[in-house]
């Protein structure tokens, strides 16, 4: 073997050390910084994390807010429709209150009529009849009385 082949191998194996002995101070420089790589990665991955059950507790929070918002739009239409079934019924009753108003006189005219002729034609009986009950009433105590 020739004296360059043997200085390119020692040059080679020198080289081959110096890149190692590099290669481990870099390495042992370069440690900490890849522990906080690690560190600050998994601080991200736990920020993330918890902000993403923050984002989805929220967006649980605004649907319910949306369901109740529906809810309370349906009902509302509900009460609206109900307050112009209301104003109409109020309406109807109002013009059945002035026509009421406007013809009571004659209602009441019909009424006293009526009741007139009823106690002209029907009065007469219920006396009658009054009578004969209280008679009879009066006699059945008598009679009961009498026995005892």
């Amino acid at each position: 073997m020739s004296i360059a082949y043997i200085i390119a191998l020692v040059i080679l194996g020198v080289a081959l050390i110096a890149l190692i002995a590099i290669g481990l101070t870099t390495f042992k420089k370069m440690k900490p910084t890849f522990n906080n790589i690690k560190e600050t990665q998994s601080t991200v991955n736990d920020h993330i994390e918890h902000f993403t059950l923050e984002a989805d507790a929220v967006q649980t929070k605004v649907n319910q807010v949306k369901g109740r918002v529906e809810d309370l739009q349906k009902v509302a239409t509900i009460k609206m429709q109900r307050f112009d079934e209301l104003s109409t019924h109020a309406s109807s009753l109002s013009d059945s209150l002035t026509y009421l108003k406007d013809h009571s006189s004659d209602y009441s005219k019909g009424i006293a009529k009526n009741t007139t002729d009823e106690l002209k034609t029907d009065g007469p009986m219920v006396a009658k009849t009054f009578t004969r009950a209280f008679k009879r009433t009066f006699q059945k105590q008598k009679a009961r009385y009498t026995n005892e």
